[in-house]
């Protein structure tokens, strides 16, 4: 019963493994191999394949086969690989052990000096067999066998049963037929041999021997046994099936990989690459024999091409779809039909009771559920729908006028009766979907429309032409745009944003989307399946720099066509199981997005260069290339076994004309002509996942230069050719340029000289131009302005003149006023003198203390300001220095201080003063009457245009004309402003650097 059980479990595996669908490519002499017979197969730790021949070792990388058969070997008849592979220690031996090759670095070399191991394994071949593979067709008798793991662990298997580890015997296996090592193969550092007599398989380790059970298929007469030691692989034929032997806990299970025929195909060597689902079969013969396996699996309806041609489909139970002539289909084919018998094969749909809607004549048929879609009821229509579709909440038909116009109707129900919305499109309507509330994107032949509330009136959004096949939201509420012939579009934010296409272009031709569990979308196009980074597309919307990266499916992966059928409804569907289905023109493409991988690159190589001349060579990381050099190929080695359509390979040549990316070729051959010489470096780069990484390598490339071409040459030319002409200048401007630079000497003197002089003339000119200005103004305001007060003192001493002696009081009216107006005559006149000798002021820059100033000038008019019964308060701090001229700075205030004593009567006069890095403030507060908006106007006026505005000297103080002009000279500015409550603030800002 126990073995029963196995038997069953063992089958169940294998169908489950075999349901892989395989892909079978044969090599040979004419696709890159040097000779037929493979004797061995083995994967380096660098990704390479190794292929063993009778004329070379061959390294394949899924693309190239390069041949190692031109180093000094006595043979090139290669035998079986031995050492270990993870150690980068591979070891092969021609025909009669006259050389040993060691495979290390991707490369090949001869070894001349046995390593202990290889001295060992020699020894033991003069008089033992090595074991290292099962050379399936191959009887032995009568001989003994030698099994080495490493210096620590060997075994000898004698012919008569016994065992010995190291140097001492194990045990004598009774009962074994004479050819038993044809039933042995070894796993890690054990050793198995099969025995059907006991059906027990013996397993022989260092410190015992175990019989362990195994399943029945192991004990079959009709079974050979392979083993390949390196690669830690072992495997069984039998009934024309190639099984892979799995050990764990010493149990065994099988797994079924392929059918195989000992017959047909004599077999020497096998490789299981798991990370590439890849079976590698050498033979004796008939070459490599490469299958893959594809979890892609292609549905058909019968053998005829005709009828696997396919449209719409509809998700049916958990890991089915029907389509629309009621045909049901799982991933291994036809299950079953309801014989719908529809006219149009491009839309079908379900209801919310889960009843399908076909179409047939003029109207609608819907199949019932509840009847399992034997019943059905027909939708009479005044139209034949072309297509039809269920929204969120409504039903939506559109149908087509003979002049290439449709109407789209919207019904509430399933019942297609009564339609609540109509709506006239000028061509053919493709696809509609709901994208938002009473809000619809409705796609045409030529354009994309919306639809919304509240009144309901296509609007276009696209502004060229565009055919749009399908609209579909993704997860996140995207919505994407799928064309015929320009691409796909995400609609965000009102706009369409054209996404990139790949580069064959077709994506062009996109017919609609997937998304799977991990954020990758799935794309069908009349050419290939494309698998993209959905977050990678967004991030493209965003910033169009980000380039998102295709990984495109094709017949290689095991479709039966790349031309995918869109512009139907629904054009693929997604399983509850989570299978993807997509109709072709080939059948129905079934596969789990889950099962299906994206193979990209782990590492590359920049190592091997073509060269078409005898004397450029390259050393390590550094081409040298002769300067007459025809061309160069450098190839980028690239281990990748899957389609190299999708392998990206870029360089860029740094040095060069056009530094930029360039798209290398699936061969990986980068060709260079025509440089320069001169030092150059090629960037190379591959990507390496799907967010779009690289793996990035350089190598220097140095372009020899002709002895004419270096630059130490052109130098000393130039040198020579200088050292004559300087020589003949030097002899015939001798004495030129003795005179030249006397007469140079001179002028610059006399220019020097002159330039001063300018200068202090122009400045001169400037200041006389001033002061005559001013002057001018001055005479023009005195002579009109002094006639007034000396007309009033003339009267007045008329009238005194005139008057009673012995009238007193009147005389003495008169004299008083004679006296005032004289009084005020003379300030006048003394404020002239002092504004007349502006220029005359002495410049001074000496550092001074301005509190000492203020406290002169407020002694000076201390008597005055207690008459009006005013106090002078100095706030300045002691000291605070200035290098402004003192002169000027002393008039200023003393003008303000006078000007501010004659305006406050019962109050105060502050002084104060603040600077910064840049600027000198001084401000003088008082709480007189102040000044009137005229007055403020008149002076700011003057102040920005001082030259050219006429002074009116007898209306306004004289005194703060006469500060103006001392401001001028020292680039200072003033300000005014009504103090609170009374009184005015005079603010003086004079800057620190001209």
């Amino acid at each position: 019963m126990f073995y029963k059980q196995l038997i069953f479990i063992f089958f169940i595996n294998i169908q489950l493994y075999y349901s892989q669908q395989t892909a079978s490519v044969w090599y040979d002499t004419d696709k890159g191999l040097p000779q037929n017979s493979v004797k061995d197969i083995i994967k380096d730790k660098y990704g390479f394949i190794w292929i063993s021949t009778e004329n070379g070792l061959v390294r394949y990388d899924g693309n190239n086969f390069v041949t190692y058969n031109h180093l000094k070997f006595k043979n090139n008849r290669f035998t079986s690989f031995l050492g270990n592979a993870k150690k980068d220690t591979i070891y092969n031996t021609t025909a009669y052990n006259e050389n040993i090759a060691l495979i290390s670095k991707r490369n090949v070399k001869l070894l001349n000096q046995k390593s202990g191991c290889l001295q060992r394994v020699i020894r033991e071949s003069r008089s033992n067999f090595i074991f290292t593979k099962n050379a399936i067709p191959e009887p032995f008798e009568n001989t003994d066998f030698f099994v080495y793991f490493d210096k620590k662990n060997y075994y000898h298997l004698f012919h008569n049963g016994t065992i010995q580890y190291k140097d001492h015997t194990i045990a004598t296996l009774k009962n074994l037929h004479k050819n038993y090592i044809l039933d042995t193969f070894c796993f890690n550092q054990n050793i198995f041999i099969i025995s059907r007599s006991l059906k027990k398989i013996i397993k022989i380790s260092p410190a015992q021997i175990t019989y362990l059970n195994a399943p029945e298929v192991f004990f079959k007469n009709d079974i050979k046994v392979y083993w390949s030691q390196i690669n830690n692989q072992s495997f069984i034929i039998q009934n024309h099936s190639l099984y892979r032997i799995h050990y764990e806990c010493d149990s065994f299970s099988l797994k079924k990989l392929a059918d195989y025929d000992l017959n047909k195909n004599s077999l020497s060597s096998i490789y299981h690459d798991e990370v590439n689902n890849k079976l590698y079969l050498g033979t004796l013969s008939d070459g490599l024999n490469v299958i893959k396996f594809n979890n892609f699996h292609v549905a058909n309806r019968s053998d005829k091409s005709y009828e696997n041609i396919f449209h719409s489909l509809l998700p049916f139970e958990n890991d089915k779809v029907i389509n629309s002539l009621g045909d049901v289909y799982n991933e291994n084919g036809l299950v079953k039909k309801y014989h719908f018998n529809t006219t149009d094969h491009f839309f079908l749909l379900y209801d919310n009771q889960q009843n399908i809607l076909v179409q047939r004549e003029s109207g609608l048929l819907r199949f019932l559920k509840n009847s399992d879609y034997s019943k059905k009821e027909k939708l009479a229509l005044k139209n034949e729908p072309s297509r039809a579709w269920k929204l969120r909440n409504y039903y939506v038909a559109t149908f087509h006028k003979p002049i290439l116009k449709s109407t789209l109707s919207f019904y509430k129900d399933s019942g297609f009766k009564n339609p609540f919305l109509q709506f006239s499109l000028p061509n053919i309507v493709t696809t509609v979907h709901e994208y938002d509330h009473d809000k619809w994107l409705v796609g045409t032949r030529d354009a994309l429309y919306i639809i919304e509330a509240p009144n309901f009136s296509p609007k276009k959004i696209s502004t060229a032409s565009l055919h749009v096949r399908e609209i579909t939201k993704t997860k996140d509420g995207n919505v994407w745009i799928m064309t015929q012939g320009n691409g796909f579009f995400l609609y965000q934010k009102d706009q369409l944003i054209k996404m990139p296409v790949d580069e064959n272009r077709y994506l062009l031709f996109s017919h609609t989307i997937l998304e799977d569990k991990k954020g990758f979308f799935w794309i069908s196009t009349n050419n290939g399946l494309f698998k993209v980074l959905k977050s990678s597309l967004l991030q493209y919307a965003k910033d169009r720099k980000n380039m998102p990266s295709y990984y495109r499916y094709s017949k290689e992966d095991g479709f039966n066509t790349n031309e995918f059928n869109g512009g139907c409804s629904p054009s693929a569907a997604a399983l509850p199981n989570g299978n993807f289905v997509f109709p072709s023109i080939k059948g129905l493409l079934f596969f789990d997005p889950e099962k299906i991988r994206s193979y990209y690159p782990k590492n590359f190589f920049l190592e091997r260069v073509i060269f078409y001349d005898c004397k450029s060579n390259i050393q390590g990381q550094n081409i040298n290339l002769e300067n007459n050099f025809y061309k160069a190929v450098i190839v980028v080695d690239v281990p990748y076994y899957t389609n190299r359509a999708n392998l990206v390979i870029e360089g860029k040549l740094k040095g060069g004309k056009n530094e930029k990316w360039e798209r290398v070729g699936s061969d990986g051959k980068y060709y260079i002509s025509n440089l320069q010489p001169g030092q150059y470096q090629l960037m190379v780069r591959v990507l390496a996942s799907p967010q779009g990484k690289y793996i990035y390598k350089t190598i220097n490339i140095n372009v020899k230069h002709l002895f004419y071409q270096i630059l130490i040459f052109k130098l000393f030319i130039i040198f020579i050719i200088s050292i004559l002409i300087l020589k003949l200048i030097k002899f015939r401007l001798k004495r030129q340029i003795l005179k030249k630079k006397e007469l140079e000497e001179i002028i610059t003197v006399r220019t020097r000289k002159l330039s001063k002089t300018v200068s202090t003339l122009e400045y001169t000119k400037e200041q006389l131009r001033k002061e005559s200005l001013q002057q001018k103004k001055l005479l023009e305001t005195i002579s009109h302005d002094i006639i007034t007060p000396i007309k009033y003192l003339s009267i007045t001493a008329q009238k005194l003149y005139e008057t009673d002696e012995h009238d007193r009081y009147i005389q003495k009216k008169y004299f008083e006023s004679f006296y005032k107006s004289s009084v005020e005559f003379y300030n006048f006149v003394k404020t002239l003198k002092e504004y007349a000798e502006i220029y005359n002021i002495s410049e001074k820059n000496e550092k001074y203390n301005v509190y000492e100033v203020v406290e002169a000038k407020k002694a000076l008019f201390e008597v005055a300001a207690k008459e009006q019964n005013t106090r002078i308060i100095n706030n300045i701090k002691d000291p605070t220095y200035s290098k402004k001229n003192q002169n000027v700075i002393a008039v200023i205030i003393h003008n303000l201080i006078d000007n501010a004593i004659k305006n406050t009567t019962d109050g105060s006069i502050e002084i104060s003063t603040s600077e910064d890095s840049r600027t000198f403030f001084l401000e003088v507060k008082d709480t007189g009457k102040g000044m009137s908006k005229e007055q403020m106007t008149y002076y700011e006026k003057l102040q920005d245009n001082i030259e050219n505005e006429k002074l009116v000297l007898q209306k306004y103080s004289l005194g703060l004309h006469l500060i103006l002009q001392l401001l001028m000279m020292i680039n200072g500015k003033i300000e005014f402003k009504n103090n609170t409550p009374k009184g005015t603030v005079v603010s003086i800002k004079i800057k620190k650097y001209d």
